[in-house]
């Protein structure tokens, strides 16, 4: 019998004893599965996050959904002019675009802190926010303004320009006139009629700067009716004054 065991010994020689650690195994297994399951919480996080963000970013400090301009806007193409074909109208662009790009910050500022939480779309480029733009010697903006009251206008003007004599109301419209203490003299108008508003503050500066700075709650159509979109202007007259006094609105 021993003689066959030592025969066997022989033919299968036992294997050497192994070197595995078995503990080390598990701990690397345990470890692993760890950092699976906290990779995968990490994501299911990121992932929860990333579909609020829109959310949270598109609603108004009340908690209820922003509104937003009406996504038909067409480009006027009131900022689109012909390319100059002398020096002097080409030095004459390029200071259009200088007096643009400082008026346009002069009033985007004090207007956004008058309209805290609605959305502002340039009208004339269809373009998020708002801008001046030049048109025949004056500087024009129109704003769409939408928050939670709905969709409105705000439009501003800047030009050269002395108060008329002899200026009255438009019918169906109120008018008052005052002068300030540094000489400047502010034009309050306020047009009714039907729910449709209008306001409308021309300010004539010494230095024969004229602010014009204008809200409504109406939308006029092409065929020229007038829808009413929401119940008031989205500014008072004492934010339209302090409007056409803006520091840097000027000529």
């Amino acid at each position: 019998m021993d003689q066959l065991t030592d025969e066997l010994r022989r033919l299968d020689p036992p294997h050497p004893p192994p070197r595995v650690d078995l503990d080390a195994v598990v701990r690397r297994a345990r470890r692993h599965r760890t950092r699976t399951r906290l990779l995968v919480a990490v994501a299911a996080v990121v992932v929860v996050a990333a579909a609020a963000v829109p959310l949270v970013v598109d609603r108004d400090r009340d908690g209820g959904a922003a509104a937003q301009p009406p996504a038909t806007c067409e480009p006027t193409g009131a900022v689109t002019r012909p390319p100059a074909s002398t020096e002097a109208e080409d030095a004459a662009r390029r200071l259009e675009a200088v007096t643009e790009g400082m008026l346009t910050p002069a009033l985007a500022e004090p207007l956004g802190r008058a309209l805290p939480g609605a959305t502002l779309q340039d009208a004339i480029s269809c373009e998020r926010g708002m801008a001046f733009h030049a048109d025949g010697g004056r500087f024009v903006a129109a704003v769409v303004v939408a928050d939670a009251a709905g969709v409105s206008r705000v439009d501003a003007e800047v030009s050269k320009e002395a108060e008329p004599a002899g200026a009255g109301c438009a019918a169906g419209s109120t008018c008052e006139r005052s002068v300030e203490a540094d000489g400047t003299v502010v034009r309050v108008t306020a047009d009714l009629g039907g729910g449709a508003v209008r306001r409308t503050v021309d300010a004539y500066r010494r230095d024969g700067v004229h602010v014009r700075v204008t809200a409504a709650n109406f939308d006029t159509g092409a065929d020229g009716a007038v829808t009413t979109t929401r119940p008031e202007p989205p500014l008072d007259m004492t934010q339209l004054v302090g409007l056409s006094r803006a520091a840097h609105l000027t000529l």
